[in-house]
């Protein structure tokens, strides 16, 4: 079982010749992924039906080990209670540039004025 991740060892992480994914051995699935540039990112992993996913959280350190957990947490209950996590964010952007793109035509922002 791996080792459940800590500040330090986020810290000490360096960008190697390929893409690095590190498991946290705390919470199930979740694990932060190392670019070869250095750049870092946490996702979960889980299995929607009989789906294998993956969900991005975000960027390191923008959000942090303890904040990344908990949103991992948070993620998995959505998947125990039958939602997939994954599929809602990707809705949720479609459902943003819509009304982003309904906001840039010429009718409605006449309709402003």
């Amino acid at each position: 079982m791996p080792k459940a991740l800590t500040v330090r060892a986020i810290e000490a992480l360096k960008g190697g010749p390929v893409r690095a994914e590190i498991r946290d051995g705390l919470i199930p699935g979740l694990y932060l992924v190392c670019q070869p540039s250095g750049s870092k990112s946490w996702a979960v992993r889980y299995r929607a039906g009989s789906r294998s996913r993956k969900y991005t959280i975000g960027g390191y350190p923008g959000i942090d080990l303890a904040s990344a957990r908990e949103l991992a947490r948070h993620a998995l209950v959505a998947v125990a209670s039958g939602r997939d996590p994954g599929t809602e964010k990707i809705e949720a952007r479609r459902a943003s540039d819509l009304r982003l793109a309904d906001r840039d035509r010429f009718d409605t922002a006449a309709a402003l004025f």
